[in-house]
Formats: structure tokens, sequence, C-alpha cells
């Protein structure tokens, strides 16, 4: 099941505009960027590199789907179970146009269009209860300022 040269070539613009994107600002046990360059590359043909590669060792999707459909019954799995799965597997439908709407979107996503053409004011970043609250907050994920055991209590009883 080979890709055509052009979804080849979309693939890669979609990786390359991927490379671009900001990495997350929490450490999860994944990681959208890293996954959908796997997933990115795989379609494009481009091997991966280090920890990407030693995970690929691992039967991909649609190796799984062709010993299916080259078998009639692996592992002694019944003839209707394997239909169902069949019709239940993810089909990988990927076209030039979808690629490049993909792209187009990241980059979207990047420019911040969005936010800046929906700009929120002040009314709703500093409202007029606790102007302070979301600062803190920000201040608190990026590791600027720690609220103690006292501050934090001040905080909860009397809104400051």
């Amino acid at each position: 099941m080979s890709t055509p040269p052009a979804v080849r070539e979309a693939a890669k613009q979609v990786v390359k505009c991927l490379e671009r994107f900001p990495a997350d600002r929490f450490k999860h046990l994944t990681s959208f960027k890293d996954i959908q360059i796997s997933r990115f590359n795989r379609i494009a043909g481009v091997s991966l590199k280090g920890e990407d590669a030693a995970n690929e060792k691992k039967p991909s999707l649609s190796e799984v789907k062709d010993m299916i459909s080259r078998t009639s019954g692996p592992l002694g799995l019944q003839k209707d179970f394997l239909k169902k799965l069949q019709g239940a597997l993810q089909q990988d439908m990927v076209s030039e146009e979808g690629l490049t709407k993909q792209k187009r979107s990241l980059e979207v996503l990047m420019s911040d269009k969005y936010k800046n053409y929906y700009e929120v004011g002040d009314k709703l970043y500093k409202p007029n209860g606790n102007p302070e609250y979301y600062q803190r907050l920000m201040d608190e994920l990026t590791g600027k300022k720690k609220e103690n055991l006292f501050t934090g209590l001040r905080t909860v009883f009397f809104g400051k």
C-alpha cells in the first residue's frame, strides 16, 4: 500500500510545519507534536530517529490490517469477530487536499489568527471582583511565584 508522491510531499510539508509547532507547556505521557510527527512521517515514508524508531518496532496499523485480511482466522479468531474487527479499524484516508488543509490549519494555529481576531478585553482578563486572579494562575503555572500556605489561605478566605 504505497502512497502517491504528491501525498508524500504534502505529508513532508505537514511534518515541517509540525516541527515548528511549540512544545507542550506541561509534560504529559504523550505529546501532540510527537504523535503527529510520527504519524505524518509514516505517511511521508520518512524513517524515524531515536526513541520513535525504537517504538516503531511494533507492527503498525497497516501491518495489522494486512495480517487480518490475509488470513481467514488468525490466532483462532472466529470469522464474524474478524469482520467486526475489520469494520472497526480506522481507515487511513489521506489525500493531498486533506494534508494541505491540515498544514494550513497548523499555520493558522501558530500565527494566533483567531486570538488576534477575537481580541478579549481587560473586562475578562481582570474582572472587578478579583483582578489579579489570572495573573496569579499564570505565575503559578510558569513557576514565577509560588504561593505558600498562608497566602493560599488568605486568597481563599479574602479573595485577594
